[in-house]
Parts: C-alpha cells; sequence; structure tokens
C-alpha cells in the first residue's frame, strides 16, 4: 500500500494505492489516526482512486477512522471509489457511512 497525504485547505487528502486489506488496514488507520492529531482538519478526504481491492479489515481500518474522526468532530469522506473496492462497500452497506 503506498499512502501519499497532503493538506487541501481545512482538509487533508490522504490518497491510497494498492490493496486494502490484512496486510495494510493497521498502516492505512494508523495514518489517518496521526493525520487527524497533527492536523487537526475539519475533513479526511480518503481517495480510493488506487485501491484495487478492499476487503473486511480494511473496512473495518475505514470505519475505526471514521469513528476516531467524528470524536474529534472532523468528517472521513471516501471519494474515487470504484470498482471492486466501491462494490464491496456497497455490499456491506457502509458506503453512505463515507459520504
Amino acid at each position: 500500500m503506498k499512502i501519499i497525504g497532503r493538506q487541501d485547505g481545512d482538509a487533508v487528502r490522504v490518497a491510497l494505492t494498492g490493496e486494502l486489506d490484512l496486510a495494510s488496514s493497521d498502516e492505512v488507520r494508523s495514518y489517518i489516526e496521526q493525520a487527524l492529531a497533527t492536523t487537526h482538519p475539519a475533513r479526511v478526504l480518503v481517495d480510493m482512486d488506487g485501491v484495487a481491492f478492499c476487503d473486511s479489515t480494511g473496512i473495518e481500518a475505514l470505519i475505526r477512522a471514521r469513528a476516531t474522526a467524528v470524536a474529534q468532530g472532523a468528517r472521513l469522506e471516501l471519494v474515487n471509489v470504484h470498482g471492486i473496492a466501491r462494490t464491496t462497500l456497497e455490499i456491506t452497506g457502509v458506503l453512505p457511512l463515507f459520504s
């Protein structure tokens, strides 16, 4: 998993490339939580354009990161979600949590 973050106005944009699965989910969650702790953004935009696959551990990581964001008064939104990652998030019913 490749993770690139940058400040984007009142938001932090976190671009992911690779597979969001057991091997990378802790790293992604930690990165997002660290960004929340250090920059205190109003929103975290997780750009999933480069995510080829997302499994249940990836979904859990996103849900946990969202909970951290909400606890800090921020929002976590997923952008550019497509392909199998989008299908997985839709089937599990969690995609609306991130819009």
